[in-house]
């Protein structure tokens, strides 16, 4: 007896493994991404993490995200990131075409 074993499409491409699950990449998306900024700098109250006083970021994206009614924060990545995220929305929605 033998068995069929289902194949993918040709044009399908299976997805990177370390991109955050689709329904958190369609999300990250939907939010606001002004643009590149040029520098950003953080600051730790108390010298934390790891007595660590603060850093830097460069070159990065910056969205402002509301979570619930009374809470926000700020999300960055950097613009490969950013990207990579487009790429993989994109490539998604061109497979369900």
């Amino acid at each position: 007896m033998t068995t069929h074993q289902p194949t993918q499409p040709m044009s399908t491409t299976p997805r990177d493994p370390h991109l955050p699950p689709p329904e958190v990449v369609d999300w990250l998306l939907e939010q606001t991404w002004p643009g590149e900024i040029p520098e950003t700098r953080i600051d730790y109250q108390g010298g934390n993490p790891a007595g660590v006083a603060g850093s830097t970021l460069l070159g990065w994206q910056q969205a402002y995200v509301d979570i619930g009614a009374d809470a926000g924060g700020r999300i960055f990545l950097d613009s490969d990131a950013l990207d990579a995220l487009r790429k993989d929305h994109a490539s998604r929605k061109a497979a369900r075409l």
